[in-house]
């Protein structure tokens, strides 16, 4: 069965299409597009025409590959930028009139669940029962450009889903004023970090599970930079360990660069030089904060959870959710 499914996020658009069947998961053709749906949303409360533009011409090509690769069911989701703009409504309506995709916002808390959903379906691609066994005790990250969703999982335990206004773009367009930043800024958008950390802290009592798994663009792109890819290669990425130090140490480089400088950094997605510092920042607090020395990366999650979401709809007889 041909299932695709669609991650509207606050920065990039992504694409999946896959061949799902009963124990198994093949991926057909991926995209993604930077559109920053998100763009200044946080001072305006609107999504702007220009980003609209951007993410309608990306959505248009993306059906194109639909049809093109006989996708038979697609599942479209919006996150933070479509939960929290004003006129997210009309811009959902003009999708679906100018494309015909249905689009339905999501909670963060669904969000984050569809992305766990994903996260232990590659994480099991390593071997029968090696992903399961990750998850057990884990801490997931998901840095998105709106929110970052946090899920931990221990045995017995349902998994705890929290998503914090933690957005590597809001957090750009809110205190990064200057290129390089200025020290005072960043000292300012690492206490907001911080401070979002200390209110999420304080509403749960648990001891930090044993593996920190980190997913989605901020945390693969450090991955990269990592790596020096100078192309991005997703076997490379998936499984790959970044260190406290990498880290560190990348945050303080990156804050002492131009935008001009940081677009010569090899595994830096263009388009993703602005804003991967604030995403990296939260990264770090976030380490900082449950004393993980490492962090292991998982190049997929919130796309292959849409599908696999899909696929259980599909088989148990129920109407698509979105």
């Amino acid at each position: 069965m041909i299932l695709a499914g669609i991650d509207i996020g606050t920065n990039t658009l992504r694409l999946l299409i896959a061949d799902v069947g009963p124990g198994s998961f093949r991926e057909i053709n991926y995209g993604r597009r930077i559109t920053r749906l998100g763009q200044n949303l946080d001072q305006s409360g609107m999504l702007s025409p220009e980003a609209e533009e951007r993410s309608l011409e990306a959505l248009a090509d993306f059906q194109a590959q639909l049809r093109q690769e006989g996708a038979c069911r697609v599942s479209s989701i919006g996150t933070s930028a479509l939960r929290n703009a004003a006129n997210a409504a009309s811009f959902i309506d003009r999708v679906e009139q100018e494309t015909g995709l249905v689009i339905r916002v999501v909670t963060g808390e669904e969000e984050a669940r569809l992305t766990l959903l994903g996260v232990a379906q590659v994480l099991s691609k390593d071997g029968p029962t090696h992903g399961k066994s990750l998850l057990e005790s884990a801490l997931v990250i998901d840095i998105g450009g709106g929110s970052t969703e946090i899920i931990i999982t221990h045995p017995r335990h349902k998994p705890a889903i929290s998503s914090l206004p933690l957005g590597a773009v809001y957090l750009t367009d809110q205190f990064i004023k200057h290129d390089p930043p200025l020290p005072e800024e960043l000292t300012r958008l690492r206490r907001r970090v911080a401070d979002e950390l200390d209110a999420y802290t304080g509403t749960i009592l648990f001891t930090p599970p044993s593996t920190c798994i980190g997913t989605a663009g901020t945390i693969t792109t450090l991955a990269a930079i990592d790596q020096g890819l100078a192309v991005y290669d997703p076997g490379k990425i998936h499984g790959a360990v970044l260190t406290g130090d990498f880290i560190d140490g990348i945050v303080l480089r990156l804050g002492a660069l131009s935008l001009c400088a940081r677009r010569t950094i090899p595994g830096l997605e263009p388009g993703r030089e602005d804003i991967i510092l604030a995403g990296a920042i939260v990264a770090q607090e976030i380490m900082h904060r449950f004393q993980y020395a490492s962090m292991l990366v998982s190049d997929r999650g919130l796309r292959e959870g849409i599908v696999l979401d899909l696929y259980e709809m599909c088989k148990e007889g129920m109407p698509q959710r979105y």
